[in-house]
């Protein structure tokens, strides 16, 4: 598994944004909403340069988010990391020696509390909360679980970025290249 420390993922679902992604410097990316037959040579691609590929099962199509899906997914598209809001694939690609990210919908203080739960039964490796801009929750949930904490979703300017790292995040997700952009430039 790879240690996240303050990575940004971008989150690609069109060929054109893959491309940029395997010209950036971006190490790390999230396949979704990609169709089954291009996931090989996408992920191939992304190892001749030396990139990491993270599948989102949930959102790609042609293959399923169970365990046989991520067992496809870890075995034969060599993923290096799996993400998935279900309990059994996380387990599955933990198995599979993959990076397992469990991906938590916060929408209020339910969905927290059952996500918690979720997250202490199959003990990912990560963690994805989103929406990443409600990221001021990451100093309480790094109280309730061991697991690292990543954010993602509806992050649209620089500061949100930095908020997300501010607030104790070790990646985030985005799908915005142009928003890695300006942060970069603006904080590094």
């Amino acid at each position: 598994m790879d240690e996240l420390n303050r990575e940004v993922i971008v989150a690609v679902s069109q060929m054109k944004e893959f491309e940029r992604f395997l010209k950036s410097d971006l190490k790390y990316c999230v396949l979704m909403d990609i169709h089954l037959a291009l996931l090989a040579s996408m992920v191939k691609a992304a190892h001749d340069h030396e990139k990491k590929v993270f599948l989102h099962l949930d959102l790609l199509r042609g293959i399923s988010s169970d365990e046989y899906g991520c067992e496809y997914a870890c075995q034969r598209l060599k993923a290096d990391g799996i993400i998935s809001s279900k309990v059994k694939t996380i387990e599955t690609a933990k198995k599979n020696h993959r990076t397992a990210i469990l991906r938590l919908f916060l929408i209020d203080s339910k969905s927290l509390e059952r996500g918690l739960t979720l997250c202490n039964s199959c003990n990912p490796d990560y963690v994805e909360i989103l929406p990443g801009i409600a990221c001021g929750i990451l100093p309480y949930l790094q109280t309730r679980t061991t697991s690292k904490l990543m954010c993602g979703g509806l992050i649209r300017t620089p500061e949100e970025l930095k908020a997300c790292f501010d607030a104790g995040a070790c990646a985030v997700t985005i799908s915005k290249m142009e928003t890695v952009n300006q942060y970069r430039e603006k904080y590094s």
